[in-house]
């Protein structure tokens, strides 16, 4: 069975860990972004430490993650799924192909944010990080 990858003290066992990083301002997102990662690993409890990378195969745990990735798909694709709704209320008496392809567009945004969605391991064994 795949899996979703994890990394752990390997001390405490305390998931509350990561590497050290550089990050920078993005004045279009307006907002932190990662600008790169360095090798050095800590913990907060332990200090530095050389993390422990293990697999999450517990399939509970698989789908409480593949919920929350699928929540976050919809919450990205919110935009692109609004304007393909606007489209097809601006068409809904038009004519048969401009109503065709507002459809077509909502459709291809629904699969946009459904993509994945209870389909095998999409993305799985590789990090969340």
């Amino acid at each position: 069975m795949e899996g979703y990858l994890a990394y752990r003290c390997p001390h405490c066992g305390s998931d509350r860990c990561g590497n050290d990083a550089n990050a920078g301002w993005d004045v279009v997102l307006q907002q932190s972004v990662l600008l790169g990662e360095f090798d050095n690993q800590w913990c907060n409890d332990c200090g530095d430490v050389t993390l422990e990378e293990l697999t999450i195969t517990d399939p509970i745990e698989i789908a409480r993650i593949d919920a929350v990735r699928a929540d976050l798909r919809i919450q990205q694709a919110a935009s692109r799924l609004l304007s393909a709704g606007e489209a097809v209320l601006a068409v809904r008496h038009g004519p048969d192909a401009a109503r065709s392809a507002a459809f077509d567009q909502l459709h291809s945004a629904i699969s946009a944010a459904r993509c994945g969605r209870g389909a095998g391991s999409g993305g799985r064994a590789s990090s969340l990080a």
